[in-house]
Parts: C-alpha cells; sequence; structure tokens
C-alpha cells in the first residue's frame, strides 16, 4: 500500500493549472424570440482564445488577465464586436449577446461581472483591501487539500487547531465558549446543550462557498467571542444555470479489516426515534434490543446533486438554486485507557474498543431576485446528523478483591436536525445610502434517544451486573429544543462629496434583537439489583426482559424514583431565554492613500434567565438563575499601507463571554465515559481585552506573507473544574481573577514555480504550478487558579487546549494533460503538547500529546465535465496519547490510532 501511494504521488505531483479569468455568456437570435444561436464563433480578438457555443447558445473561454475585445459572428448574421471585456483571475465576465441579421449594436450586449469567493486569489484580494484584519478560505482551497467540512476548513487557518475528544475548535488557545458561529452572517444555534457553538462538521464542503475566520472583533458582529467569529458562506447560483452530480465511496482501512458492531434499533439514514417506549414501570417495554449489531466489510458512501437556473423577469432575474447530499462513514478504533490516585497508583487499567457511524443528509433551497442593484434571497437549509457510538472495556476498575474484573458496554446515539430559513435582502436607496436588512429563525431538534450504559463484574468465575448502583446500568433518554430569532439592519452612509476620491469615507449605524429559547428534558431508567446474578456477556437480553423484571431479578426505576411514585415520569429539565438588543455604529476615514481609521462601538443589552426542575434543585425552592447586563463594546482599527504591497495593521476591542444554559442551570448530567457535569448558578461574565497588530506583504497576484500578534487579557475566566466532594463531577467556575494569551502567527503562499504549457492546437493558455502553503503560530497563555472550592494543583496554568506551536504546510501541483486537467496535493498539520484537563486535589494536568498528520488528496479531469478524486487521509497514523505527569515520569491515561481513511469520487457537472 505504501509503493502505491509513493508511485501515485511521483506520478501526478509534476503537474499543475493556471489561475485564470472566465469569460461565459449567452448568444440569442433577437429576430426569432431570442432563440439560442448554437455553433456560433466566439473569440477574443487578437488571440487564438476562443470557442463555440453549445446547443443551448452557451460559450465559455478560460482566459489569462487582460482586456479583450470579444467577436462574435455567425454564418447570414452579422458580426458582433464587443470591447473592453476585462478578463480578472478569480472572476467570471459574462457578456450575453443578441445577434441579429441587421447591423448589431452594443445596446443588445449586457456585461455583468461578478466575484467568486471560492477562489484563493479573490479572497486575498478581498483580504488586501478589507478594512480590518480577516482570514478566510474558499471551496477551491478547500477541494485542493481535500477538506470535507467547515471544521476541516478553519483548522488549515493559522492559530486554530481541534483537540480530540472535543468538539468545535480551539482559535489561539481559546475553546469553544469564546468563540461564535454564523451563517450569511445571521447567528446559528448549537446542537449540544455542553456547547456554545454548532458542530463545523454539520456542514460539508457541498454547502461551502467560503468560510470566515474573523479573529478581530468590530461592532457588527457579537460581542460575545474573543477568539474569533466564524461565519460560513453558502453557495449559491454562479452562472446562468449549472447541474452537477456527484458520488463517492471509500474506507478506513482499520474498519475495513474488522467484525463491525452496531447499535440495535439505528438505521442506515439515522433517523432516531426519541420517544420514551416506557410509560409503566412494571412493564419492561423498550424497543431496542442490549446485543450490538453485526457487520463486515462495510464501505462509505457520498451522494449529491446540485444544480439551478437564472429565470430573465424582464432587465431583472431570479437566480433559483438546490442541493441535497447523503454522506455516512464507519470507523473503528482500539485502545488503552487508564487512570490513577494522586500518588500515581494506577486503579484503572482497561483495553477499549470503539464503533462509530455517522451518517448526514442535507438539503439546500434558495431563491435571489436581483433587480438593478438591490437583491432579496430567501434560503432555507434542513440539516441531519446522526452519530451513533458502540463502545467496550474490559479490564479492572478499582478492583475491591484480587482477580475482579469489569466489563463495560456503552450504546449512544446522537441525532440532531437542524432547520434554517433566512430572508437576505440589500437595497441601493441612492448613490449616497445602502441599506441591509435581514432576518432568520433556526429550530433545533435534537435527542440522545436510548443511550445504553451497562457495566458487568467478572468474580468468582462469572459476570454479575453492578449492584452499587442502578446508575451502573442505566438507560437514558433526552431532548434538546431550541427556537432562535435573528433581526439585523444595517444602514451605510457615503460622505464623500468628490466622485472622483475613492478613499472610504462613510459610517454605518445598525440594530440587532436575538431571541432564543431552549428547553432540555433527560429521563433515566436505573436498573436496580440487589443480589449478584449471573449473565451471558454476549447474550444480556436473556436477563433485561419482562420475565426477569416479573420475577424479581432488578427493579426498574427513574431518577425520580420507583413506580409507586406518581411524579417517576417527570423528566428532568431546565428552560432557558435569552434575549440581546443590540445597537452598532461604525466610522470608515481614508485620509490618504496610506492611513485609514476605523471606529466602532457596539451596545448590548443582554438578559437571561433559567428555569431548572432537576436531579439536584429546583428554581420554585431556590429562584432562577438570572443574568442583566448592559455592556459598552468600542473597538478601533488602523490600516498603514506603506505601498500597494505591504499594509499594516492594528486592532483594539472589548468583548465578553456570557455563560450557557448548561453551564447556569444546576443539572447533574452524566456522561458516557463515567463522569458528569452539574452547572453553577452563580457564574459571571466574563470581559476581555483584545490587541492585534498585522504586517502583510503580496508579492504578486495569490500569494502573501503575513505575520502578526495578538494579546487578550480575560477577566474572572470561566473554566470547567472537578468538584472535590463530587468523585467524578464536573462544574463550571470562574476559576481566578484573569487569564493572558500572548502570542505571533506566521502566513506563506507562494508559487515557487511556474511553466507556460505548449497550447497544442487548444483554446486556452496553460501553465504549470508548483505552490506552497505554510502557516504557524506560537501561542503564549496563563490562566490564574485561586478558586479555593476547586483545590487546583498549581497557582496557573496554560489554557486548555492552547497548544504553544501549531504549524499548517501544504505543497500542490497543477497541471494539463490535453484537456484534462491534474492535481495533486500534500497536506501536514502537527501541534505540540497541550494541556488536555487541568489538576485539582493533588493531580497534575493531563495533557495531549502532540501528533503529525499528512494527508494527499489528488483529482484528474475526465472529459471536459468529469472529474475523478482520490483521498488519502492520516498516512502517517500515529498514535493518539493523553498522559498525566508523576513524581516517577508521566503516566500514559489513553492511547489509540486512528488509521487510514481512503476514499474514491467522481463527479460531473452538466
Amino acid at each position: 500500500m505504501k509503493k502505491f501511494f509513493f508511485i501515485l504521488f511521483s506520478i501526478v505531483s509534476s503537474f499543475a493549472i493556471a489561475q485564470n479569468g472566465i469569460v461565459s455568456g449567452l448568444i440569442v437570435d433577437k429576430d426569432f424570440d431570442d432563440e439560442p444561436v448554437a455553433f456560433a464563433s466566439v473569440q477574443l480578438k487578437g488571440t487564438t482564445l476562443g470557442a463555440q457555443s453549445d446547443m443551448d447558445g452557451k460559450f465559455s473561454i478560460v482566459a489569462p488577465v487582460g482586456t479583450y475585445t470579444l467577436v462574435v459572428t455567425f454564418v447570414g448574421m452579422q458580426k458582433v464586436e464587443v470591447p473592453n471585456v476585462e478578463v480578472k483571475q478569480g472572476f467570471t465576465t459574462t457578456i450575453n449577446v443578441s445577434m441579429t441579421a441587421e447591423a448589431a449594436a452594443l445596446t443588445a450586449v449586457e456585461i455583468v461581472v461578478t466575484k467568486s469567493r471560492e477562489s484563493e486569489e479573490a479572497l486575498l484580494q478581498e483580504k488586501k483591501n478589507a478594512v480590518t484584519i480577516k482570514q478566510s478560505i474558499g471551496a477551491q482551497e478547500l477541494s485542493k487539500k481535500g477538506v470535507s467540512d467547515a471544521e476541516g476548513a478553519v483548522t488549515k487557518v493559522s492559530g486554530v487547531s481541534k483537540q480530540a475528544g472535543v468538539k468545535n475548535v480551539f482559535v489561539r488557545g481559546l475553546g469553544d465558549r469564546y468563540n461564535s458561529t454564523s451563517l450569511n452572517g445571521l447567528p446559528l444555534p448549537s446542537d449540544d446543550p455542553e456547547y456554545k457553538n454548532i458542530s463545523l462538521d454539520f456542514f460539508s464542503s457541498d454547502l461551502i462557498e467560503s468560510v470566515d475566520i474573523n479573529k478581530v472583533f468590530v461592532s457588527e458582529i457579537t460581542g460575545d467571542n474573543a477568539g474569533a467569529n466564524i461565519n460560513i458562506d453558502l453557495k449559491g447560483l454562479s452562472g446562468r444555470e449549472e447541474l452537477g452530480v456527484g458520488i463517492s465511496t471509500g474506507a478506513n482501512l482499520q474498519t475495513l479489516n474488522s467484525e463491525f458492531k452496531g447499535i440495535a434499533g439505528e438505521g442506515f439514514f439515522g433517523f432516531s426515534d426519541s420517544e420514551l417506549p416506557v410509560s409503566n414501570l412494571n412493564v419492561y417495554s423498550f424497543d431496542n434490543q442490549l446485543a450490538p449489531s453485526s457487520e463486515n466489510n462495510l464501505v462509505n458512501l457520498g451522494l449529491s446533486i446540485n444544480g439551478g437556473k437564472r429565470i430573465d423577469i424582464g432587465d431583472n432575474y431570479l437566480n433559483v438554486y438546490g442541493l441535497l447530499t447523503f454522506d455516512n462513514g464507519y470507523r473503528f478504533i482500539e485502545g488503552n485507557v487508564k487512570n490513577t490516585n494522586s500518588a500515581g497508583n494506577i486503579f484503572l487499567d482497561q483495553d477499549f474498543e470503539k464503533y462509530n457511524y455517522e451518517t448526514s443528509q442535507i438539503g439546500q433551497f434558495n431563491l435571489d431576485y436581483r433587480f438593478g442593484k438591490n437583491n432579496i434571497e430567501l434560503l432555507t437549509m434542513y440539516i441531519h446528523k446522526n452519530t451513533q457510538s458502540f463502545q467496550e472495556y474490559d479490564g479492572i476498575d478499582n478492583p475491591e478483591q484480587e482477580g475482579d474484573q469489569v466489563f463495560v458496554r456503552r450504546q449512544q446515539t446522537n441525532d440532531n436536525n437542524l432547520f434554517v430559513t433566512q430572508l437576505l435582502t440589500h437595497f441601493e436607496i441612492n448613490e449616497k445610502i445602502d441599506l441591509d436588512v435581514k432576518g432568520s429563525f433556526n429550530a433545533l431538534r435534537g435527542s440522545e434517544p436510548d443511550r445504553r450504559n451497562f457495566e458487568y463484574l467478572f468474580r468468582d468465575g462469572f459476570y454479575s451486573p453492578n449492584i452499587d448502583s442502578g446508575g451502573n446500568n442505566q438507560r437514558f433518554f433526552s431532548k434538546v429544543q431550541e427556537n432562535d430569532y435573528n433581526a439585523n439592519a444595517t444602514l451605510k452612509y457615503n460622505l464623500n462629496t468628490d466622485e472622483e476620491d475613492e478613499r472610504p469615507n462613510y459610517f454605518t449605524v445598525g440594530g440587532d434583537l436575538r431571541w432564543t429559547h431552549h428547553v432540555f428534558q433527560a429521563t433515566v431508567f436505573n436498573h436496580t439489583f440487589d443480589t449478584r446474578i449471573a449473565v451471558d456477556i454476549n447474550n444480556v437480553d436473556e436477563l433485561y426482559n419482562q420475565p426477569s423484571l416479573t420475577a424479581g431479578n432488578f427493579r426498574l426505576e427513574t431518577g425520580r424514583g420507583a413506580a409507586i411514585n406518581p411524579q417517576a415520569f417527570n423528566p428532568f429539565y431546565y428552560i432557558g431565554d435569552k434575549v440581546i438588543f443590540a445597537g452598532q455604529g461604525n466610522y470608515v476615514k481614508g485620509f490618504n492613500d496610506k492611513l485609514l481609521l476605523n471606529v466602532g462601538v457596539r451596545f448590548e443589552n443582554v438578559s437571561q434567565d433559567v428555569e431548572y426542575d432537576t436531579n439536584i434543585a429546583n428554581s420554585a425552592t431556590n429562584g432562577p438563575s438570572e443574568i442583566n447586563e448592559s455592556l459598552f463594546l468600542p473597538s478601533l482599527g488602523l490600516k498603514y499601507s506603506l505601498n500597494d504591497d505591504n499594509i499594516v495593521r492594528v486592532g483594539a476591542s472589548k468583548t465578553y463571554i456570557m455563560p450557557r444554559f448548561k453551564e447556569i442551570a444546576p443539572f447533574r448530567y452524566a456522561n458516557p465515559g463515567g463522569t458528569a457535569t452539574q452547572g453553577n448558578p452563580n457564574l459571571q461574565i466574563s470581559n476581555v481585552i483584545n490587541l492585534d497588530v498585522a504586517y502583510e506583504y503580496y508579492p504578486s497576484k495569490g500569494e502573501i506573507i503575513s505575520l502578526s500578534g495578538f494579546y487578550k487579557n480575560i477577566q474572572d475566566p470561566i473554566a470547567r473544574t472537578e468538584i472535590p466532594s463530587g468523585g467524578n463531577t464536573l462544574t463550571y467556575l470562574n476559576v481566578g481573577d484573569q487569564a493572558t494569551v500572548l502570542g505571533a502567527e506566521f502566513e506563506l503562499r507562494k508559487d515557487l514555480f511556474s511553466s507556460e504549457l505548449p497550447e497544442a492546437g487548444f483554446d486556452m493558455n496553460r501553465e504549470t504550478v508548483f505552490g506552497l502553503g505554510f502557516n504557524a503560530s506560537y501561542i503564549y497563555s496563563k490562566q490564574e487558579l485561586n478558586d479555593p472550592l476547586a483545590q487546583f494543583t498549581e497557582e496557573s496554568t496554560q489554557l486548555q487546549g492552547a497548544a504553544p506551536l501549531l504549524v499548517n504546510f501544504d505543497l500542490n501541483l497543477n497541471t494539463f494533460i490535453n484537456k484534462s486537467n491534474i492535481n495533486t496535493a500534500v497536506v501536514f498539520n502537527y501541534f505540540t503538547e497541550r494541556v488536555f484537563s487541568v489538576g485539582t486535589r493533588g493531580f497534575e494536568n493531563i495533557k495531549e500529546i502532540g501528533v503529525p498528520t499528512l494527508d494527499l488528496v489528488s483529482s484528474v479531469g475526465i472529459g471536459e465535465n468529469g472529474k475523478l478524486s482520490l483521498k488519502a487521509r492520516n498516512l502517517l497514523n500515529p498514535e493518539y496519547r493523553l498522559e498525566r505527569e508523576g513524581d516517577s515520569g508521566n503516566i500514559e491515561l489513553s492511547n489509540y490510532k486512528r488509521g487510514l481513511d481512503v476514499s474514491l469520487g467522481y463527479s460531473y457537472k452538466f
């Protein structure tokens, strides 16, 4: 297998493709009701570049940057010449021509230049022209690096990383709570009560036009962030019409060679039933068995179809676009977990096997009506994501007698459904006033249906269910329902009085409203045993059934109590409401060709109430948890252009971090790993001071060298911390007076080699380009630890998840063979050792050991419209490890390997 990849890489890595612009359009016969003119000749005057219109009158020419005269000819019709056709890299220039038997006039020609944010070069140009510090990654770069979703996209950006076992990303060492997520500029809800932001892997690369990582706060975005606002822009119709289909398959080679155990009752598409199957604790009426399903030789599958059409309505037009995708994947990993006491003695040592199945379905539909320089867009989207995890652990766990062994089987499903509806409008009221009005309704429906966690003790030669606690033999059902309403209006007023003066001179004013209504419910079914009863761990359904319940082998109880309790089926719950009113103003002034000033202010009134009735407390007795704050958030930005290619930027701002509903509600949530978390009603808002400075150099188009530094001071930082008296229970605390983050980032994108290829009779110029991408970040972080409740081992520590060094590196080679484009990229990532969890009660920190990853991505054009792609990810297959420092050296607490992923895909654009 290694030899195969080496040979494949050696063959395809000698090729590359030029970055050009596109001239496309439609040719019609004006004398015959605008019928398409097929086989018309279209030429860029003075060059060999040209094309013929197809049966639908459409044509497309790839051309180098420049200004041309377009010549259109057809037998029996007058020649049409269109002068001053400008071709830009990363742009498509659309020219629609009406031909006639009479003399043609230029009034019959429509020229529209549209910007594509999919292009690397277009995004770099946007970064160069931007008022503030900003980073973006587009669909073109995602494809080149084999990125499959938004989470993978942002981890290719300097200062952004992903931690094993943790959803979402860390930006500049700051985790989920410090970031915010938006779609087309409007906020999104979270799919998991444990997290503030929606999982970025919800958004597959099929959906994405670009992802913006705004690390510097400006008044237009929410003040509840300190790491970054991650904004996802969705794809839409880019031409007059399109239709594409794609199919892919592949496998994790580690999984392919193993018998795969799955969760009974969960289907291929992953639509789960979240309703309680039990209404009488004397009747064992669960729908699903406890024994696993079993399959072999499972491969992954991906399907997609997208398309759209432009409908002309007089001088205006309506874009209609839609997309449907299906994706799934199987993964098997095996490894070992350990735990120690504060003296370093091991009390838990278990081998484990984990089988994960994920599937998702996405539907997107949008209408975009454009009239003049205005547009109204309606977007609706549905995302379903289902994750199924089957886990088995076997070994010792604090044995009471010599020879005791414990076998644990956990089966967990997370089923999430996100519904998004957005209305996006832009109006140019006059030459000076622009108005943007946006609104959205997001509905999140998530569930954890029938999570099964059972523990069996091997003693005296047989297995038996654990008799110490019904919580060790448990079926758990939970629901999350969240409705999220958003409205935004921004008015921009141009202060320039001289039409020839192109320097920015404008102000914006606007307002935001966000109302979030969140409901969490959970019902726990405990199986309580008073005596040891033998069980066959390969056939446990012989014990967990109606005859066994009737015989009194175990009792079925909820977290509220036994069958005699009339409230036994009342779920634990908390209900949160958050309302944010915000007003913002921003002034941008270009004093000359070099200096630009950006001054902003944002005011937010935040009101958050949480009512609860849980396994710990209820608000009827203790009162609801409330936060009501008014926050003044200024921001300042300076941009100084040394010349056209060298720019210095400075930014300063104040932001805040808001505790989440789950962190405040005193609900004890049992995690699958044997730990539990519970909220703290006494949490306070954290205030953050942010400083940024950046230098950017643009050697040529598509290239950049940049160096930036940042500083953050966080007052009253919040962290998840172990409760000393609560066993393995974690809570949330304002752990110290302050935390400090200081760092530097470096980015380089450079074409190392380019060479023009012979035209060989084809209608476009071609080049071989060898490109390099590199970014690295160094992060210093220090968090004070002085809350007496947690009994921290140290007085300070690094921030959780803040790797001191992050490196991303890629080499990309592209070319044409005949008319086929070949693209190959090697992508490397590495992070150094970082804190996984903070030590308390004499325990040292647990650290995640740094690992390198290496991916190979290649694609080749098949015919004029097809593309074949090959991805080989995790080629180095490193071992992921967690270690704890000890007096006698580091103790390895966890280890596993993910295995090598290989996939093959084919797509076709009609």
